[in-house]
């Protein structure tokens, strides 16, 4: 695998193994992934344990949709085309090679 840092990047992995805390720069992307996975695990919602509490969960939606409580299927388009948007603006949706 063969991954692009951009410069500021590169100078960051290049001070963390400097500074004696990891020995290579594989280590620090490895533990910026750790990191990122764990993140990433944290805001997702707790998945049921059980089919009935999937169902529950699934009526309680059902019953909010109900109540209108749900977004318009255009306007929750437009909210994550400008997440996207915003994230790649920021540089966090990268492109990376295998």
């Amino acid at each position: 695998m063969n991954v692009s840092l951009t410069p500021e990047l590169e100078k960051f992995v290049e001070q963390e193994v400097s500074s004696g805390l990891y020995q290579t720069a594989s280590e620090v992307v490895r533990a910026g992934l750790r990191r990122l996975k764990q993140d990433q695990v944290r805001q997702l919602p707790p998945s049921p344990g059980t089919l009935e509490e999937l169902e529950v969960r699934l009526l309680q939606a059902v019953e909010a949709l109900d109540a209108g409580k749900g977004v318009k299927g255009n306007d929750a388009l437009k909210r994550f085309r400008k997440r996207i948007n915003k994230r790649r603006a920021g540089g966090k949706l990268n492109n990376y090679s295998r």
